[in-house]
């Protein structure tokens, strides 16, 4: 993978916060910014702004101002070599960013120093005082290295199975889902997706396997995958890993409601351990049900326990989630690719649960 190096200087804080990172050189300004936030320890709370000469980047979204560019379809690449990153606008996390040239094979961190910055501190005087009082996070590269992965993320083991075999096309049925052997093929590698729980019986069609069928739809919906003649292809963007992930990413977003739930759950499940769909869907009513409406009405608990029903699988087919076991399919626990998938909740896993790199 190429990469480019950048320096990033944390501006107004004394003593010097300063990170050395290489990133993927197809990043967008959006990815660099999550890249960003992993290892200055922020937690993509607040909105953000990149800015070279007069032309500023950033999120778009309605309120955005007319004269901003979309950060996740600009690249890293079009930037100069200085320009400028502004983190939450009323802290004013001020960041002066050089591209130094081509970074090592593979993305990482290089080089730092200075303690890590929190969300609403304060910004620069708030640092200064909570490292006066040993309220801060000291450096650790190692910490902010895993991190760093974690928010450059990998592909979903099951969402990779399904790609891979899907190279040189696969003729589907009249009915237009997947041959039996590609069912069986996919269940001997995951077994536990077998919708009756009979981990050895053999599954006769796509709908056996409900995260299968998930991802089937998945991958149609990302453009991953393409339909001509009966015969389901990879597209050029499903061999792309960085590509993937954008594209699941985006389909998951956290503006939209779907984007939300699934966020907060993986969350909950990283932060808490496992929970019962009940009172996952209870949480979530408390937490955005009075911000959403279904066909004109305000949502209610029983409205967020079927987005959860009706979106299981595919959280299984990502392997966000996991069953508890056979006996309470109903519970969930984080399963292992959480924290690895969704960029704002691998900047909130807890650094003993994700001690391994990517592959």
């Amino acid at each position: 993978m190429h990469t480019t190096r950048l320096r990033v200087r944390l501006e107004d804080v004394d003593p010097t916060v300063l990170r050395v990172v290489d990133v993927p050189a197809a990043s967008t300004l959006e990815e660099v910014h999550l890249a960003l936030q992993a290892v200055f320890g922020f937690d993509d709370s607040h909105l953000y702004e990149f800015s070279a000469g007069e032309t500023r980047y950033g999120p778009l979204d309605p309120d955005a101002p007319e004269e901003l560019v979309d950060a996740a379809t600009t690249r890293l690449a079009v930037l100069p070599a200085s320009f400028d990153y502004l983190y939450d606008f009323g802290d004013s996390w001020s960041h002066q960013v050089e591209v130094l040239g081509s970074g090592a094979a593979e993305p990482g961190l290089v080089y730092g120093e200075g303690d890590e910055p929190e969300d609403d501190i304060g910004g620069g005087p708030g640092y200064e005082q909570a490292l006066d009082a040993g309220a801060l996070r000291a450096f650790d590269a190692d910490r902010i290295g895993r991190r760093l992965h974690r928010v450059l993320g990998r592909v979903p083991g099951g969402l990779r199975i399904v790609l891979d075999r899907l190279a040189g096309g696969v003729t589907l049925t009249p009915r237009g889902r997947l041959p039996q052997a590609f069912v069986r093929d996919v269940q001997r590698e995951r077994p536990a997706w077998h919708r009756l729980g009979d981990e050895g019986r053999p599954a006769h069609r796509e709908d056996d396997l409900h995260p299968l069928a998930a991802l089937h739809d998945l991958v149609l919906d990302t453009r991953l995958a393409r339909v001509r003649n009966r015969v389901l292809t990879p597209t050029k963007a499903a061999a792309d890993p960085r590509e993937v992930l954008r594209r699941v990413r985006a389909a998951f977003s956290v503006d939209t409601f779907l984007g939300m739930v699934v966020h907060h759950v993986v969350a909950r499940l990283l932060t808490e351990g496992p929970l019962h769909r009940d009172d996952l869907a209870g949480t979530l009513y408390d937490v955005l049900g009075r911000f959403w409406g279904l066909d004109g009405r305000p949502l209610t608990e029983d409205d967020m326990a079927v987005v959860l029903a009706q979106n299981s699988a595919v959280l299984l087919g990502l392997e966000q989630v996991e069953d508890e076991g056979p006996s309470a399919r109903r519970t969930w626990r984080a399963g292992p690719e959480a924290g690895w998938l969704l960029p704002r909740t691998a900047l909130l896993v807890p650094d003993d649960l994700a001690s391994s790199r990517p592959v």
